[in-house]
């Protein structure tokens, strides 16, 4: 029953710090900054895949610290790599939702200059993922020490 119980505080943890996150970047405006580089339908898809995809990072994170207190710099240094890499792989798959979504994929996926390809790279940076995911690592770490019952230890 215990293992249970820290299964769903890792995953409560997770899904109101991502909430919060998600409300914080509302309120800044970065919300709309995403939205401002991948419009309509698309952005919807993009923020689902994204935020599915941060979670399972996330969960994975705190599945390996199962003991103790969450390492400050290294969960920091983590959450915004899997931010950057969750909108590398949401920047991939999000034309997926639409008609002919997997043939879109594949040929978003050809890169005919290398130039596209640091484009692609760059594109979570300007997105902002990478700071998404450095600032829900950073919710983590103050919600997890904050509130007893979200405790890891």
């Amino acid at each position: 029953m215990l293992g249970n119980s820290q299964i769903v505080n890792r995953v409560l943890l997770v899904l109101v710090s991502l909430a919060l996150t998600y409300l914080l970047a509302s309120v800044t405006l970065m919300i709309r900054w995403m939205n401002f580089w991948i419009r309509g339908s698309y952005f919807v898809s993009y923020q689902v895949i994204f935020l599915i995809t941060l979670t399972i990072f996330l969960l994975w994170w705190l599945h390996r610290h199962h003991t103790g207190p969450l390492p400050v710099s290294s969960t920091i240094l983590y959450s915004t790599a899997a931010g950057y890499v969750s909108g590398l792989i949401a920047m991939a798959l999000y034309p997926i939702s639409q008609p002919d979504g997997l043939q879109q994929v594949a040929m978003g996926l050809r890169f005919p200059t290398p130039e596209a390809v640091a484009a692609f790279l760059w594109f979570p940076v300007r997105m902002l993922a990478w700071l998404f995911g450095g600032i829900a690592g950073l919710v983590i770490l103050a919600m997890s020490r904050r509130f007893k019952p979200l405790l890891l230890e």
